[in-house]
């Protein structure tokens, strides 16, 4: 009964299906690298109290950022807006340059308490602490039907 072996090199490596996947620039390096741009680091630590967030904004200034909490939900955003320019001895522009950009990240906190929240931004660092509602603030409150 013979077997009909092929050897290894007779059949098409994985990679020729998918070569996207798997060059040195592929589509995950890239999507990686996008979200890292347009995203900034955060930490969120519960306790049994409260929840302490903090997000990493270096460059910002304390006016271009906004914290918003709506439904159980934290919106931090931020934006940003430099420009810079280099001019001769005739005052004829040497370089010009402008960026733009802004970033958003959204954190679930259930049962945070938001009026009397938090909020410092000093180093590139935004600490928000944000107690929890006590649980006879969360409880079920029963609507009478008239």
């Amino acid at each position: 009964m013979p077997h009909d072996l092929q050897k290894k090199g007779n059949f098409p490596d994985f990679s020729d299906f998918f070569p996207s996947l798997f060059d040195d620039n592929s589509f995950w390096d890239r999507a990686s690298l996008s979200n890292a741009k347009s995203n900034f680091k955060a930490d969120v630590h519960e306790t049994d109290k409260e929840y302490e967030v903090k997000v990493d904004l270096p460059g910002f200034d304390k006016e271009n950022i906004s914290i918003e909490f709506d439904h159980d939900v934290l919106t931090i955003h931020a934006k940003r807006q430099s420009e810079t320019s280099e001019k001769n001895d005739e005052g004829q522009y040497i370089k010009q340059e402008r960026s733009y950009g802004s970033m958003t990240r959204q954190f679930y906190l259930k049962n945070a308490d938001e009026e009397n929240s938090k909020a410092n931004y000093k180093d590139g660092v935004l600490t928000l602490t944000m107690p929890k509602l006590s649980s006879e603030d969360n409880k079920k409150k029963q609507i009478t039907i008239e």
